[in-house]
Formats: C-alpha cells, sequence, structure tokens
C-alpha cells in the first residue's frame, strides 16, 4: 500500500511539473519525450522478481483466491477516490499554486518579494494578470486524478498478480487453504475486505504528520554524515582531470566525440587546469 500510494503521489507530482500550455509544437514534443524517458526510469526501476519454482506456480491458483478476498476488483479505484485523491489534491494544490511562485513567472520578480504580502493581495494580483488561473488549475487537477484512475484500473490485475505469486512463495499449500477458509467467513470476510483499504484511512494518513517533523529533526546529523562520506575516498573528476588516454577511453564509452566533451564539460576555475597539468 505505501509503494502504491508514493507511486502515484509522484506521478501527481511529476504531472504538475509539466507547463499547463505548450508554447508550440517543439515543446509539446520535447515535454512527450520528457515523460517517456521518465516512464521508462520508472518502469525499471525495481529488478524484475525470480521466477516461481514448480511448487510454487502449483499453489498460485488457490493464493489467487485468497488474493481475490484481499483486493477485490476495484478496491484501488475506491482508495484514489476516498482517501488518496484528497491527498494527492493538496499536494498538487501546493506545487502548482504558490502564488509567489505565480507572480514570480507572471511578472519576472523574486518570488521573496512577495512573501510579507497578504494572501487576498496576492490573490486579486494574479487575478489581474492571469484571470484563468484558479480555473486551470482546478481543470489540471482533476484531469491528473481522473487520468491516476485510469491507470490504477489498468494496473489492477496485474498487482493482484502479483500478490498471488508472492503468496504463494511465502505460504504453503496448507496455509493457503486455511486463509481462504478464513475469508469465507463472517469476521474473516471483513477483515480481509478492509485489510488492503485499512493503510489509506485517515486516521493512518494523518499520522504521516509526525513523519516531516521527525525527518527535519534527524537532518542535520544526516547531513554531516553525508558531507563525511563525501570527503572519503578520492574526488569525482571532470573531462578536464583526464588524462588524454582517459579521454579517449571515456569518448568511446559515451560514443562522443572527444571535442564534444570538452565543449559540454563544467568548465574549471580559471587556473585550475594549469595546475593540474603542472602537478602531473
Amino acid at each position: 500500500m505505501q509503494l502504491f500510494g508514493s507511486t502515484f503521489i509522484g506521478l501527481a507530482l511529476t504531472l504538475a511539473s509539466v507547463p499547463a500550455a505548450a508554447q508550440s509544437e517543439d515543446a509539446e514534443e520535447l515535454q512527450a519525450d520528457e515523460l517517456s524517458n521518465l516512464g521508462s526510469l520508472f518502469g525499471n526501476i525495481l529488478d524484475p522478481a525470480d521466477p516461481l519454482t514448480s511448487e510454487q506456480e502449483q499453489r498460485v491458483p488457490i493464493a489467487m483466491q485468497v488474493v481475490t478476498h484481499l483486493l477485490p476488483e476495484g478496491t484501488m479505484a475506491r482508495m484514489m477516490n476516498d482517501s488518496m485523491a484528497p491527498l494527492m489534491d493538496t499536494m498538487m494544490s501546493n506545487t502548482m499554486g504558490s502564488p509567489q511562485l505565480a507572480l514570480a513567472e507572471l511578472t519576472g520578480l523574486d518570488p521573496f518579494a512577495f512573501n510579507d504580502m497578504d494572501e487576498k493581495r496576492l490573490e486579486q494580483a494574479i487575478a489581474l494578470l492571469d484571470p484563468g488561473a484558479e480555473s486551470r488549475a482546478s481543470t489540471m487537477s482533476n484531469l491528473f486524478l481522473d487520468v491516476i484512475g485510469e491507470i490504477v484500473v489498468e494496473i489492477e490485475p496485474a498487482y493482484r498478480a502479483g500478490l498471488a505469486r508472492a503468496y504463494a512463495i511465502r505460504f504453503t499449500k496448507t496455509e493457503l487453504l486455511d486463509l481462504n477458509a478464513y475469508f469465507q467467513t463472517e469476521i474473516g470476510s471483513k477483515y480481509a475486505s478492509e485489510s488492503y483499504s485499512i493503510f489509506a484511512d485517515p486516521q493512518v494518513m494523518s499520522s504521516m504528520n509526525d513523519m516531516m517533523p521527525a525527518v527535519m529533526g534527524r537532518m542535520p546529523d544526516m547531513i554531516e554524515q553525508m558531507s563525511a562520506l563525501f570527503e572519503t575516498g578520492p574526488p569525482a573528476k571532470s573531462f578536464f582531470d583526464l588524462s588524454d588516454q582517459e579521454k579517449q577511453r571515456l569518448s568511446e564509452l559515451l560514443e562522443v566525440d572527444i571535442d564534444e566533451l570538452e565543449a559540454s564539460a563544467p568548465q574549471p576555475p580559471e587556473g585550475a587546469v594549469e595546475s593540474t597539468y603542472e602537478e602531473s
């Protein structure tokens, strides 16, 4: 459930970063390419699962009966409508709806210049410059949720099949039969139908509010540890730190001409190249 929620919140935030309207056909093609590449990245983020043994494969049909009790058809869509949609709607509003950022984009001014301005004046200024902003944001939010809802319906059968394989691995045939029998009882049926969706209950989701203070409290120590890690081992090299042989090897590996690599590489501070050569 946690992975399910995080994945679609991430998708919502990704969609929220796409401009409301493309300025040209080239921009539309660029956005399509970027989203396609991003989809490929997410699609390959997890290693493929190991194949099941023949004994485990034989348990899959029984496991599927158990999983059908736990994740009946339409469960994910109901979770989206009942719990995830408001959360994602709020997150997208926070991402897209910052009046300071909106005014900065519309005026070219520094967004920090609006920090002391009250909310009403900010909204009035935006209304002058972009009177359709609120309606457009609402339409985009609904569009995102509709698209994600359609995706949820599409992936639910595959998710259910994956759960069945996982149960077939973790439980014996006897255990699966016992679970299936229990889920056919009155209390077992109620437990099964609630066991998945209960993770999206507002009582559970609101407890996540405690996570951010805990993370922020650990942040200084984490930054200190990360800084220490960066100081261990050899430092990263730039293109200009490489020997001629290493540059040639990099060119072959990337299939990019050396001149192109040099032109695109971040320029070192003035005098750094000379110092490197002198030390060598």
